[in-house]
Order: structure tokens, then C-alpha cells, then sequence
């Protein structure tokens, strides 16, 4: 991975951007204690994890454990203790779910999700296209919002 945003080199950027990460995170009532693992050593795994989770219609809560595990305990996502400790406060199969996320139906819609994210040039998330403009980040919402009305 080429393009890591807390480059360890700038460390003032890099508490800058840790301590931003906690002010946004409190305006949404959401507590986060930075800094938090990064970058993941299992990404790929993670985001096939919730691809699934989205299929099977447990993803949406599975993402929010994963991110306050995460971000209130320092629990890297898709692996243990974090993984495990998810799918027993969900009621899930780890090995099931894990197997099922290396399916080819999983890494077909992976792989065109991130062709597409590449096709819209993303480069992070939050991301928006409103009318075939790119906005980055949470605090970019309000002007893609505005954006949609011209």
C-alpha cells in the first residue's frame, strides 16, 4: 500500500489527523479513541466481510460492532479477537462467515466494487458522486448535498 494516510514520517499531520478522526466521530454521539490499528493487515477480508453481511441482511450491524471494536478498543477488524467477538454478539458462524467471503459470487462483487471506485477515481471513504462530481470526506457532505441542486 503506497498511499497511507498517516505517514509515520509526519507525525504533526498524523495526531492532527487522529485527534480530527475523534472531533468528527463526537459530533455524530460516537466515541472513538484514537489512534487505532492502521493500516489493516487483513483490508481485503474485511470489506468481503461486510459484502456478505450486506447480502445476508447482517451487515449493517456487523460493520458497527466491527467499527466500535475498532475504534473504542483497538480491535483490528476481520481478525481475532475482534472477528470472534463479533460473530458470538451476532450470532454467527466465524468459519462459515470467513469461507463464505473467499466465495467467487464474494470476490466477483468485490473486485467490481473496487473497479468502479477506480472507474469514479475514489481514493477513500466517505466518498459522494453527485452529478459526476467527487466528494471526499464526511465534511464534504453539505457541498454535495448543495451540489445536487444545481
Amino acid at each position: 500500500m503506497n498511499n497511507i494516510p498517516f505517514p509515520k514520517d509526519k507525525m504533526n499531520k498524523v495526531n492532527y489527523m487522529w485527534r480530527d478522526i475523534e472531533r468528527r466521530a463526537e459530533g455524530y454521539g460516537f466515541f472513538a479513541k484514537t489512534p487505532v490499528p492502521y493500516p489493516l493487515s487483513e483490508f481485503d477480508l474485511a470489506n468481503k466481510i461486510a459484502i456478505l453481511g450486506l447480502k445476508k441482511g447482517w451487515g449493517e450491524k456487523f460493520v458497527i460492532s466491527t467499527y466500535k471494536k475498532w475504534f473504542q478498543e483497538g480491535k483490528e477488524p476481520a481478525i481475532d479477537p475482534s472477528i470472534s467477538e463479533v460473530c458470538e454478539e451476532l450470532n454467527l458462524n466465524k468459519d462459515e462467515i470467513i469461507s463464505e467471503s473467499k466465495s467467487s459470487d464474494i470476490e466477483n462483487k468485490y473486485s467490481e466494487n473496487t473497479n468502479s471506485a477506480r472507474e469514479n477515481k475514489i481514493f477513500g471513504s466517505p466518498s459522494f458522486i453527485v452529478k459526476n462530481e467527487l466528494f471526499w470526506g464526511d465534511d464534504r457532505m453539505e457541498d454535495a448535498i448543495k451540489w445536487s441542486f444545481k
